[in-house]
């Protein structure tokens, strides 16, 4: 069965007109999605709230989701949540101040998952583990210890 495919593209243009100080409210809610180039976030849900300032529009979000990554000890494959709360603001091209701000394209979409992805890779621990008492592997023969004990693990712990 083919993924679903889900775009994380918004369209903000109706906000352009309004006053300042006009917000939305909006609810992101994906069983699994695909940010591009390199990110699979399963179970992603955000709030978000934007509002017109006088510089442009200020996006205010709390994401959550699940990434699949290897645990450190073991080298087994797990989901593990990342969560993140995060305020950005897209400022009009004609108040730009310098190349790193992050500008309001003309067409009035903002792809959020340039954003969510950054936020979210920041939130992977450098040294995720599977579970808090992962054992690991045995340094001899490779063996993961969680799924079965190896013949050098039970020498070691009967010598102790």
């Amino acid at each position: 069965m083919e993924k679903q495919k889900y775009s994380l593209r918004t369209n903000i243009g109706y906000f352009l007109n309004k006053p300042v100080g006009f917000s939305r409210d909006f609810s992101i809610n994906y069983p699994e999605v695909f940010i591009e180039p390199d990110l699979n976030v399963v179970n992603l849900a955000s709030t978000l709230r934007f509002s017109r300032t006088r510089e442009g529009l200020l996006l205010e979000a709390n994401v959550i989701g699940q990434i699949l990554v290897t645990c450190v000890n073991c080298l087994s494959d797990f989901l593990c949540e990342a969560k993140t709360e995060f305020e950005e603001l897209y400022v009009f091209a004609q108040r730009s101040q310098d190349d790193l701000d992050m500008i309001i394209p003309d067409d009035g979409y903002i792809d959020l998952g340039v954003i969510f992805r950054e936020y979210l890779l920041l939130e992977i621990p450098i040294n995720a583990v599977c579970k808090p008492d992962c054992k690991g592997l045995c340094p001899e023969c490779g063996q993961n210890l969680n799924e079965n004990m190896c013949k050098h693990f039970l020498d070691k712990s009967d010598v102790q």
